[in-house]
């Protein structure tokens, strides 16, 4: 499998799926994985480099969304309030709220009691326009191809 090809697949429809079937926390946990994956596949290492967690989160914040994010992670603050967080103790930080567009009137990204509110449908929109950057990327030969130890799960549904 090409590396757009899982981007679009694994990164974006996965994580589209997840949202339309009102899995707000799974995509959540998605898009934070998913900002790592794509710092790997614009890094210059190959994917499976090791101790490379917090450096391709960073680059992929500051190479391919808007300066709001690059801002929130200011001493890795976003790397340390969503991305670790949520991998090791399937929680947020303590100053991150994660709600859907149909829970809240607040703007994705405001500051409300101290807390950083994520607005789910924003923060998926923002995180597959950074995919489809890296697609774009790929397929104009600016980004190489990254060898990929992948094998399908196979389900009963196509």
């Amino acid at each position: 499998m090409r590396n757009e090809e899982f981007i679009r697949h694994r990164l974006v429809k996965e994580s589209q799926k997840l949202l339309n079937a009102e899995l707000y926390f799974p995509t959540f946990f998605w898009i934070s994985q998913g900002i790592e994956t794509l710092g790997a596949f614009i890094d210059k290492k190959p994917l499976a480099a090791k101790a490379q967690s917090k450096k391709r989160f960073h680059k992929a914040l500051e190479q391919l969304f808007d300066v709001k994010y690059q801002q929130l992670n200011q001493d890795h603050w976003l790397y340390k309030q969503l991305r670790c967080n949520i991998s090791h103790l399937c929680s947020t930080g303590g100053f991150i709220t994660l709600r859907s567009a149909k829970q809240t009137t607040e703007q994705h990204l405001d500051l409300l009691e101290g807390k950083r509110i994520f607005v789910i449908e924003d923060f998926l929109e923002d995180f597959h326009k950074a995919c489809f950057e890296v697609i774009t990327l790929l397929e104009k030969g600016e980004l190489k191809q990254k060898a990929m130890a992948l094998r399908e799960i196979k389900t009963h549904k196509s």
